[in-house]
Order: structure tokens, then C-alpha cells, then sequence
């Protein structure tokens, strides 16, 4: 079985352990970019994988208008909904097409925009000021190059919407803004781990495009004054960050494999869903912690690492991971910017 997915799905006390149970092969492959993976599964290259594990609304909004994503038997699947966190209330239409089908299931989530280390950066100011911390000259920053959210940062940075349809001058501030960003940021990595030390070491106060997601296992590791930072408010209906929910599907083709359905079935488990929330390199809220069973496995400092006690908050601040209307070409003003 093949496996196309965020980092974690693919390590081996997951894929692995279920390869094993099922005496199969597997093979996998991990993404940065939401975009550049759907929009290249539907040149053909779907065929080679059997499962997909990307962001919310590359399934609903994309791929699925494409015919690359099956069905999910309501019978087998609609039980994956229930005992959800109530955060994610407002996330979990995502795992349907617009027919009502189910395409996928739910897992982790979380709010994705700004990482500090609160010595050098005031958690209150950092939640007032948001995006702007960047644009302040005096700030020291790098970027994790995870272009797709990139492009939402760099556009809540520039005061634009980026989920409303942009005009020539709004995509030529996203532009300048981008280029100054980018110009500046005095380190730029598409490996979380890097920015998480360069905070540590005091070679950045914050970088952008991170979350608990991205410093939960450095918190773990005792390194409380980094943490992930949602702003209070800002240019998207007045909300001023954005959060995500993965969602795993199975790929419809001739060849798929028939253990695809069975992964997907397995990862939802108690047991496995608290492997995959608590994965080697992160540690992140899965759906199924609205389950006591889930919930109690997790440790204090496991809940203190993934800021439990703001999720609600966070996840209120937030608009919902959506595909911009002119991503190609806010993606083609992230890529020249980056490259100059």
C-alpha cells in the first residue's frame, strides 16, 4: 500500500505497524506544499498512491471535482465523526463532498501562524500586533517555507484578504510585502526544527508560518518560552489567523490497493489516533480527543506542549484553511520573491 501524507503517517510505529499486522509492503512519500501535491495528482499521478493525507480543502474543493478521491461507505465511516472535539465542530464538513458523501476522516488540526519565544516577544503584543511583527524593521524573524501558508501569512502581513478574488493592486502589495519578508527574514527553512533551535540559540525572536504543530515537541523538550501565537484579530472577516484540518482519503483508480480503506479505518482507532497525535519531531491535537479514552492517554506536559488550555481560544481566532481564488499567481509572487 501506498501512502501520500504529512509527516508522521509514514513512521513506522504507524505505517510500519499496520504494514506488519497485514504482512504487506508499504511505501510513502511526504508533502510541504497542499497545492503542489493535489494539483499534480490530477495530472495522472494519483495512480501510484492508495492513500492521501493533505489539508482540509484540497479534498472537498479539488480533488474530488477532479474524480481522484472515492467514496467512503457511510456504513463503514460515518462512526469516525462521532466523539469529536468540540473545536472541531466547525472543521468537520470537510471530511464530506458537496453531495454529502463521505471523502475522508478527520485528525489533526490546529491553528497555524506565528511561533515567538516569549523573552524576547510579549505573548499579548505578539496576539495584538500578528502579522505585523514582521513588518515591523526592528524584528528578528525567519519563515518556515511551507509555501501554502506562506501565501496566507504574507497576504494577512499586507492587510488582504487572500480568500476574496484580488486585484492588480492587491496582488502587487502582496508582492512588496512578500519581497521585503523574504529579504529580511534572517533564516528560511523548510524544517521546523531549525527554526525551533534558531529561537532557542537567539538567533530569531519568531518565525512565521508555524504553530502548535511545529514547536510542540521543542516545548516537550522543556523549551516553554517558545509558543505557537494566533493573532487576535485581523483582515479575514475580522480574523487574523488560519487553522487547519487534515484529512485522509482514499484515491480512486483501478490498481488501488485493497488495505487502503482498512488504513484509513485504522488510524482513527484510540490507540493509533494517540500515536499519530504524539509522532516522533511533533506533537499536535488530533479530532479523536473528544473521546475520554483519547483524552486520557495524554500527560500533563504532553497537553501543557500542544497549549491545551488556548486551543478553544485559538481555533475561535481563526479562518478556516480555504483554496484563494488566485493562488497560481499569489504562488508565482511567493516563488520570484523568495528566489531574489
Amino acid at each position: 500500500m501506498n501512502l501520500l501524507c504529512w509527516e508522521g503517517y509514514e513512521s513506522d510505529n504507524i505505517l510500519g505497524e499496520f504494514a506488519r499486522q497485514r504482512k504487506i509492503r508499504s511505501n510513502s512519500q511526504t508533502l510541504l506544499s497542499d497545492a503542489d501535491t493535489a494539483k499534480a495528482l490530477t495530472d495522472g499521478r494519483h495512480k501510484q498512491w492508495d492513500v492521501l493525507n493533505i489539508n482540509n480543502p484540497w479534498v472537498r474543493d479539488f480533488l474530488c471535482h477532479r474524480g481522484v478521491i472515492k467514496s467512503l461507505a457511510e456504513d463503514r465511516f460515518a462512526s469516525t465523526l462521532d466523539k469529536l472535539l468540540p473545536e472541531f465542530d466547525r472543521l468537520s464538513h470537510w471530511a464530506r463532498d458537496d453531495q454529502g458523501n463521505m471523502v475522508g476522516v478527520c485528525q489533526r488540526f490546529g491553528a497555524f501562524n506565528l511561533v515567538i519565544h516569549a523573552d524576547r516577544v510579549d505573548r499579548h503584543s505578539a496576539e495584538d500586533q500578528g502579522f505585523n511583527l514582521a513588518n515591523d524593521h526592528k524584528n528578528r524573524f525567519g519563515i518556515l517555507a511551507y509555501d501554502d501558508f506562506n501565501i496566507f501569512h504574507i497576504c494577512i502581513g499586507a492587510d488582504i484578504n487572500p480568500f476574496t478574488h484580488l486585484d492588480t493592486a492587491s496582488l502587487n502589495k502582496f508582492s512588496e510585502t512578500a519581497s521585503d519578508w523574504f529579504a529580511r527574514a534572517l533564516l528560511i527553512s523548510d524544517d521546523h526544527v531549525v527554526l525551533n533551535r534558531a529561537l532557542v540559540d537567539g538567533d530569531i525572536d519568531f518565525y512565521i508560518s508555524g504553530g502548535v504543530y511545529t514547536v510542540s515537541e521543542a516545548r516537550l523538550a522543556g523549551h516553554h518560552k517558545l509558543c505557537a501565537i494566533t493573532p487576535a484579530s485581523g483582515c479575514i472577516n475580522g480574523l487574523g489567523g488560519i487553522v487547519f484540518a487534515e484529512i485522509t482519503s482514499a484515491l480512486q483508480h483501478e490498481h488501488a490497493s485493497a488495505h487502503a480503506l482498512d488504513f484509513i479505518e485504522y488510524i482513527v482507532q484510540p490507540d493509533i489516533a494517540i500515536r499519530i497525535a504524539t509522532t516522533e519531531n511533533t506533537l499536535n491535537p488530533v479530532a479523536q480527543m473528544g473521546d475520554p479514552k483519547v483524552l486520557a492517554r495524554f500527560s500533563k506536559q504532553q497537553l501543557d506542549a500542544i497549549q491545551w488550555d488556548s486551543l478553544s481560544a485559538d481555533i475561535a481566532r481563526c479562518a478556516m484553511y480555504q483554496i484563494p481564488p488566485n493562488h497560481a499567481e499569489l504562488h508565482r509572487r511567493l516563488l520570484a520573491a523568495r528566489s531574489t
